[in-house]
């Protein structure tokens, strides 16, 4: 027995659920584990399901009387849609779970050199990263669609790297907006509609007050340093330059400056020379 032990290989075998967990524990959303697609599909179900029954709830109007109890049922709405969610994302993680216990039976074998007989003998870090890839592909695809943990660019990675899809998420919020404009004003929610509004646009893009326009006009040095970090952290795009190129304009550094037009330069020889 302790030969055997001495020659078998160690396995350490994790669960999906496990790797999600070291990837972010869901109770720290500091570690900013980022959404896979039915997970964002499930947060928006419950969203929608929460709004469309507390407006059912207050236009029924059964417990207007006492403001207290009806924010508690609300409440009470909340919980229950959040438990609802998470219930079905605890059953897509435990359906792969299942697919990750039982990969010996679902990858193809026949040969030694096989998904299975080499998923049996080596532990999945020591895989080869296209073995791997392919066995997290055959797993995912045994099971139902609902099940899958795929990723995706979300919302605001999108709107950060495409300015037409970054125009176009600002006009749908433009849209809604002035879709709920007259309920708002005739319900005194206009202020709040207004703040909504303004926080879904900062989702999209946080820096789309700082134009081209903007920053010709300003004359403030702090400013234009706090735009760069702005624009920096957002998306780095050719505002960067305006900015440095302002800068440069209101220090009168001339080092700065040039150092400015050997960027230019070096873009424009850039986006000629043929990209691999």
């Amino acid at each position: 027995i302790t030969f055997a032990k001495a020659v078998v290989p160690h396995m350490d075998f994790a669960s999906s659920y496990e790797a999600l967990l070291w990837d972010a524990d869901r109770l720290n959303p500091t570690l900013n584990r980022k959404e896979f697609g039915n997970e964002i599909k499930l947060r928006l179900e419950k969203q929608s399901n929460t709004v469309a029954r507390a407006q059912h709830l207050i236009k029924e109007g059964t417990y207007s009387k006492d403001p207290r109890v009806e924010d508690a049922m609300i409440a009470r709405i909340v919980d229950e849609e959040h438990v609802q969610a998470e219930m079905q994302y605890v059953k897509c993680i435990r359906a792969n779970e299942l697919a990750e216990d039982n990969r010996l039976d679902i990858l193809p074998g026949g040969s030694p050199n096989s998904l299975r007989e080499k998923t049996r003998w080596n532990v999945n870090t020591e895989l080869h990263p296209l073995d791997r890839a392919e066995i997290a592909a055959r797993l995912t695809a045994w099971l139902p669609e609902k099940y899958h943990i795929v990723y995706y660019d979300d919302f605001q990675t999108v709107a950060a790297n495409d300015a037409a899809y970054r125009k176009e998420m600002l006009s749908i919020v433009d849209k809604v907006a002035k879709e709920y404009e007259s309920e708002a004003s005739s319900g005194g929610f206009a202020e709040d509609l207004s703040e909504s509004v303004a926080e879904l646009k900062d989702d999209v893009d946080p820096t789309r007050d700082i134009t081209s326009e903007a920053i010709k006009k300003c004359t403030d040095l702090a400013t234009l340093e706090q735009w760069s970090h702005l624009v920096h952290e957002y998306n780095g795009d050719e505002r960067m330059l305006e900015i440095y190129t302002r800068g440069a304009e209101l220090s009168g550094n001339k080092d700065h400056a040039a150092l400015v037009t050997n960027m230019k330069e070096w873009i424009k020889n850039y986006s000629k020379s043929p990209q691999l």
